[in-house]
């Protein structure tokens, strides 16, 4: 597995911090891949014969696997290990994330002080929708919104050390692998593309908006999002790493930006924690924004029912709706977003949603989630 890249912004463990966190990395690996499978096999020889024998017919829908499974002990085991697991991450990660938080918020100010021509920060002080507030996504302690204090920047610091925790490393040493592989489809597929103008909706630490900057050197790149704890982090990692970008604090529904005034617009693992007004709002305020010709870009993971037509698979999947706090997941993943950017104001034809291969494909996040390997993209031109 390769290691997190150790940035200035990162908060660094102590020994016996990094041996509890490898110790539940290897305990989350071990549930998911050798426990997991147990499911499927519960499945096929107890809960759905038992069901049949009760209605009269085998469970055919992820709705009625639900019920089939929900009484099954092995199923009730394996689901609370599995929310075990994820309740000890946290544990063992926000311990070095508050202890190094003081150190955190001095080392912020000083890259805002002395990399003044990297970018940019606004910060509105605005409240989180209430699709972010009312849940802590992930079961990240205090959410995506929490603030502790003045220029805080814990709810970034935490986050990006749960990306990389929670994916196993699936998301490449930076974190950024959705962004990395939305460059390399542009690459591939759009190779005379040059935008002078991106923005990336719901950034949190900006982890996939660095490679646009790698990638399109010329061009201006804004990134925002609702949380002030995730901008002030996102704009001192960037800066940390050398890159110029500009960061705002605002919703991607609203925003204070100019009509027609970008080329490219992207967001990754964004739609999956917002609601089903927002993505309507989103893609509509996306349509605003972009200008003639331009090109929208949404990255998440492929977990669409028009890739995964199994109803098992289905039902699978609906484990991080109902116990990892992700309450919108499954809706979404009934959502034809392509309907969505046309009701935005899209033209059909120039609306289309695939699957790309992940640029760092690292295996054990495809074992481990069942994703990670490929993104699921909507991608539509103005």
């Amino acid at each position: 597995m390769q290691h997190q890249f150790p940035h200035a912004m990162l908060p660094v463990a102590l020994h016996d911090e990094r041996a509890r966190q490898d110790f539940v990395r290897s305990y989350k690996v071990d549930v998911l891949t050798r426990l997991g499978p147990g499911n499927r096999e519960v499945f096929d020889r107890r809960a759905k014969p038992s069901y049949q024998r009760k209605t009269g017919q085998p469970p055919r829908s992820r709705r009625e696997i639900a019920t089939a499974m929900q009484g099954d002990a092995f199923w009730q085991m394996w689901s609370s290990l599995n929310r075990s697991g994820q309740e000890m991450m946290w544990e063992a990660l926000t311990e070095p994330a508050f202890r190094e938080r003081p150190r955190l918020v001095a080392q912020a100010q000083r890259l805002r002080r002395k990399r003044k021509s990297f970018g940019s920060l606004q910060i509105s002080g605005d409240p989180v929708p209430r699709y972010i507030a009312a849940v802590d996504i992930h079961n990240q302690p205090g959410g995506y919104g929490l603030v502790l204090g003045q220029d805080d920047v814990y709810a970034g610091a935490l986050y990006d050390l749960s990306a990389y925790h929670y994916s196993v490393g699936g998301l490449g040493p930076l974190g950024s692998d959705p962004g990395d592989s939305t460059v390399a489809f542009l690459r591939e597929h759009h190779r005379r593309f040059a935008p002078r103008r991106i923005l990336d909706l719901g950034a949190s630490i900006g982890a996939s908006t660095l490679p646009f900057a790698d990638a399109f050197p010329k061009a201006r790149i804004d990134a925002i999002d609702v949380s002030e704890g995730m901008m002030r982090y996102a704009d001192a990692r960037a800066k940390s790493l050398g890159k110029t970008i500009h960061f705002s604090q605002q919703n991607a529904e609203r925003t204070n930006l100019s009509s027609g005034s970008f080329d490219l617009i992207v967001s990754h693992l964004f739609f999956h924690e917002t609601s089903a007004a927002a993505v309507r709002n989103v893609m509509k305020e996306c349509h605003r924004l972009l200008a003639p010709g331009g090109l929208m870009i949404h990255s998440d993971v492929p977990e669409s029912n028009q890739f995964h037509p199994d109803p098992y698979d289905q039902w699978w999947r609906d484990w991080t709706t109902h116990f990892n706090a992700e309450p919108f997941r499954s809706t979404l993943r009934d959502t034809s977003l392509s309907k969505v950017a046309v009701a935005a104001g899209f033209a059909p034809r120039n609306v289309r949603e695939l699957k790309i291969p992940s640029a760092a494909a690292v295996g054990v996040y495809k074992k481990t989630h069942g994703y990670g390997a490929e993104w699921h993209l909507v991608v539509a031109t103005k």
